[in-house]
């Protein structure tokens, strides 16, 4: 019994020790598109002394900045909850680890600034498949880096051909989410993209219908595409 409490309250203390790090992220780059990386709170603060508790306001001035209340902290104990009953140990769980705090950091910035920045892309994939290089199954591997390039090709060609509709954003997140479902398999690829589309079309849709969607604007895809894979991973 103490044995297995143990880890799991490691784990626990880990989790909620790296929240601050992800809230500092999501604030940084939760901006308009034209706009540098935030660095700094309206009142001057730094952004790190400014953003680290889980209130989402600032230390200094008391102003909401980033994500809400406590969201981050419940989506990063969630998140780690389901990974540790997948069964993942070793090499392979610390690359989701790391998969996962990245795209709860994307989920974020997408849902506030309508923006899937490039670098927390890249790091996602270039940190998971890093990882992953060392685990040992190099076919999975391969098949991941497969997944990873042709799904970035596929979207960049629908990219251009919607004319705006599919952001670029979206073509560099495909890139981490297809690495991470083609880990698994081919199938989890397929599941994923189809589960992800499916669901954010079903939406916009649904909030049409209802009248809270205007013709014309856009819902984040992101979030739909993120959430998508994440349930793939964690409960395949």
């Amino acid at each position: 019994m103490t044995t297995t409490t143990t880890p799991r309250r490691a784990r626990l203390l880990f989790t909620l020790a790296i929240t601050p790090l992800l809230r500092w992220a999501i604030a940084a780059h939760s901006v308009p598109n034209d706009q540098p990386w935030r660095t700094a709170c309206s009142c001057g603060r730094p952004l790190w002394a400014s953003t680290a508790a889980p209130t989402g306001r600032c230390t200094g001035c008391g102003q909401r900045i980033g994500a809400p209340p406590y969201t981050v902290e419940a989506a990063t104990v969630l998140a780690a909850v389901a990974l540790t009953l997948t069964g993942q140990s070793g090499w392979t769980l610390a690359a989701y680890a790391w998969w996962t705090a990245t795209m709860i950091v994307l989920v974020f910035v997408d849902l506030a600034a309508m923006l899937l920045p490039l670098r927390i892309s890249t790091t996602s994939a270039v940190g998971f498949l890093g990882v992953l290089a060392v685990a040992g199954d190099h076919h999975a591997w391969r098949r991941a880096a497969i997944a990873a390039v042709t799904l970035a090709v596929l979207l960049a060609v629908l990219a251009i051909l919607a004319r705006g509709q599919l952001g670029w954003g979206d073509v560099a997140v495909a890139v981490p989410l297809a690495a991470a479902l083609g880990w698994n398999s081919w199938h989890a690829v397929y599941a994923g993209m189809l589960l992800g589309f499916g669901s954010a079309a079903l939406a916009a849709i649904t909030l049409r219908k209802i009248g809270r969607l205007p013709r014309g604007a856009a819902l984040p895809l992101g979030p739909f595409l993120i959430g998508a894979a994440l349930t793939v991973v964690l409960w395949p």
